[in-house]
């Protein structure tokens, strides 16, 4: 991002989103009113039914909203894990307690079973692993 550029906080991205929404539900119950002729206190409870339940379900898509959606892989990178099946070039390798699709990033030889390796990129849910140096 540019200098002087800032990134809207998620909950405002939520409410400028949502309230096209709003928006319409109000003009349909605008139309209930006039046609059907509902009561206006029923039409404004059914309204604020409607906008406390987007407002409620604000907390189950606040980290879509936040922009961090690549986080979670960035987080893996770096992490050490262990051969689980020989990586040749591809096999699993073991991240604490998961299992993980890995293949490795070196061009020679197999990578053995027990050997520590480290992730050095994310290509969708396979692990790009080099293996560590033994000290």
């Amino acid at each position: 991002m540019g200098t002087g550029q800032r990134r809207l906080p998620s909950f405002v991205k939520y409410l400028l989103l949502e309230t096209p929404g709003w928006v319409l539900a109000a003009l349909v119950a605008l139309l209930l009113y006039e046609r059907v002729g509902l009561s206006a206190p029923l039409i404004v409870t059914l309204l604020a039914v409607w906008v406390a339940k987007d407002l409620a379900l604000y907390p189950l898509l606040k980290d879509a909203l936040s922009g961090d959606a690549g986080s979670e892989a960035d987080k893996l990178l770096g992490q050490g894990g262990v051969v689980e099946t020989t990586l040749d070039p591809i096999g699993i390798v073991r991240l604490g307690p998961e299992l993980w699709r890995a293949q490795s990033s070196d061009r020679g030889a197999p990578i053995p079973i027990g050997r520590r390796v480290r992730v050095t990129a994310v290509r969708g849910l396979t692990l790009v692993v080099s293996e560590m140096e033994v000290d």
